[in-house]
């Protein structure tokens, strides 16, 4: 597991989809290289993910942007899991006499999650800046393509919404992230308590 999060985390993502798109659909042809597959109409709306060939073409795009990101949080949670079961208060958990798993699920992996959490919530804003090279390298006709071509064709209106949009994401990821540290950290709650009752 960590040689393939280490292969993940050194490859670029370009490289990575021309290589997903090399093995799984010229030498074994089992999924598409390019496009989004059959769409649907309903109403003004296509969606290609109500049909077979629309989640066939989703596969491949979908690797590409979730393994670099996978292999970095599973890197981050080995170190942190490694650094929180030196503690002293995982050794005192050991003594009381508590199983592998209780300790591991029950102790250290709660206190690894707010830098888990941290990273996770910058990793969604860079698959989003991510996804303007996989829509190019397997021509997916979206959101990413069209900023590449308002740029080309100086849009400035759809370039300027694009970014907006993309900021408005952003704001609302860290808002998230903000909520599940207090959803996660129990000092935090506690904190809030005292400020309540002062």
């Amino acid at each position: 597991m960590m040689t393939v999060s280490l292969i993940g985390i050194s490859l670029p993502t370009f490289l990575i989809g021309i290589l997903l798109i090399l093995v799984f659909a010229v030498m074994l042809g089992w999924l598409p290289s390019f496009g989004r597959g059959d769409v649907v109409k309903l109403g003004g709306w296509s969606t290609g993910f109500l049909t077979v060939s629309g989640w066939k073409a989703v596969i491949l795009p979908a690797i590409t942007l979730g393994l670099f990101q996978m292999t970095l949080i599973m890197r981050l949670v080995r170190s942190e899991m490694l650094e929180v079961l030196r503690t002293d208060y995982i050794k005192f958990a050991r003594a009381r006499g508590l199983s592998n798993r209780a300790v591991n699920f029950g102790h250290a992996l709660k206190n690894t999650m707010v830098p888990v959490i941290t990273i996770t919530g910058l990793q969604l804003g860079s698959i989003i800046a991510f996804a303007i090279i996989t829509e190019t390298v397997f021509s997916w006709p979206g959101v990413g393509l069209l900023f590449l071509q308002s740029v080309q064709a100086v849009d400035i209106p759809v370039m300027a919404a694009y970014l907006v949009a993309i900021g408005f994401l952003f704001v609302l990821i860290n808002l998230a992230v903000d909520i599940l540290y207090f959803v996660v950290d129990p000092r935090l709650r506690s904190m809030g308590g005292k400020a309540g009752a002062k």
